[in-house]
């Protein structure tokens, strides 16, 4: 590894698929990721075929897809009456229309498996223990910072390292997270704890006046992930704060038996406050760009934070691959980025609003999605769905 290398800060899920993109165009690349340990925590995730699209484009699809569940429903139901507002079935049909199928998984498994296909690959150098603090553009090559005084030059810097990004500033300015005024919880337990009025092989969402709640399984069946979202203000305390014994049953003190069951049958749960980013002025200098939550952090209401991340490394290696110059290359994916994902990240606070309505706008709510079928869903999330790598979006 030397100068030629491509310099990527943050080993999550969108820098370890950028490695793999990079990699996969001959590009040698230096990982650097500030545990001292790839971290088994998060969320579970939703795969919607775009992302299944992107992973494929990766070369990952194959070691990723063994931790995948397959769901065979998503339902819509209201939290307060427990009544189904909408179903949506997921087999062939719905993968013929979309050219790949949605999966389910924790985001550990997801990471785990892009972990094992980088160290596989002899042109991935992979470095733990090291918490980039500021990149350069130095013009013929650029460098790295570390928080013990170390740095790496290479040919070019990729800024993954999240929404808290210390890196953002050298090329989008002082650009803070913004919070949402909203509270997420999640949790994990085993499959075989989910109370018996529950459907636990489909992707439920639940609609509660303030709040919303999904759940699915995941890691191959073993286990349950629920997420909760509440309207309110947290201090941020990272993804590891524990929540109060009793605070999510609290917070939904209206839930239908069903699911106040649930939230009462986890061991404990973990809390953090919901926030995004404003559109960016720029994402890119230079050889210096940015990629996944540190260029377009959005909220969760469209599971769509994780497959941004794997689009991004499609484009950005993809770009790479056609254009010599660095600086050009680094351009184009932007370009390319850049409105989808503000568009994501609109939308993602707008489908708050309308999960947290209450009172008349929640009775028009739902009955608009009982009249309107899945059709008219499936409709409104074709453009997410139906990207692919020189496609829409």
């Amino acid at each position: 590894m030397d100068a030629h290398s491509f310099l990527i800060a943050g080993g999550g899920i969108g820098g370890l698929a950028a490695a793999l993109g990079l990699a996969r165009q001959g590009r040698p690349v230096r990982l650097f990721e500030q545990a001292q340990t790839f971290e088994e925590i998060g969320a579970g995730l939703q795969m919607s075929p775009n992302g299944v699209r992107a992973l494929k484009a990766l070369g990952a699809w194959d070691a990723v897809e063994p931790a995948c569940v397959i769901p065979s429903e998503i339902h819509v139901r209201d939290g307060l009456s427990g009544a189904l507002l909408q179903r949506i079935r997921l087999g062939k049909p719905f993968e013929d229309r979309f050219g790949a199928p949605y999966r389910v998984c924790h985001r550990a498994d997801l990471l785990a498996s892009l972990v094992t296909a980088a160290k596989r690959n002899f042109a991935i150098e992979i470095n733990t223990g090291k918490r980039a603090t500021a990149m350069e553009d130095l013009g013929e090559t650029a460098r790295l910072g570390f928080a013990d005084g170390s740095s790496a030059k290479g040919a070019a810097v990729v800024a993954a390292d999240g929404v808290r990004s210390a890196l953002r500033a050298a090329v989008a300015g002082t650009a803070p997270a913004t919070p949402r005024g909203v509270i997420l919880y999640r949790c994990l337990m085993p499959l075989d704890r989910v109370p018996p009025g529950i459907e636990a092989d489909c992707v439920t969402l639940w609609l509660c006046p303030g709040a919303h709640v999904v759940h699915y399984p995941v890691s191959n069946w073993r286990n349950f992930n629920v997420v909760v979202a509440v309207d309110g203000t947290l201090p941020d305390d990272g993804w590891k704060t524990p929540a109060h014994t009793g605070e999510v049953e609290q917070r939904l003190p209206d839930a239908c038996e069903a699911l106040g069951l649930l939230l009462a049958a986890p061991a404990g749960w973990m809390r953090w406050p919901g926030a995004d980013l404003p559109p960016l002025p720029q994402w890119t200098k230079g050889r210096l760009t940015l990629l996944g939550d540190a260029a377009h952090a959005a909220l969760p209401f469209l599971a769509q934070g994780a497959v941004m991340a794997l689009e991004d490394a499609v484009v950005l290696s993809g770009a790479i691959g056609q254009y010599p110059d660095v600086a050009t290359a680094f351009g184009a994916y932007s370009q390319e980025r850049r409105a989808r994902t503000a568009r994501i990240q609109q939308q993602s606070r707008n489908m708050g609003r309308i999960y947290h309505a209450s009172g008349v706008l929640a009775s028009a709510r739902n009955l608009t999605l009982r009249l309107s079928g899945p059709a008219y869903a499936l409709g409104r999330l074709e453009w997410i769905y139906c990207w692919t790598p020189h496609g829409p979006g």
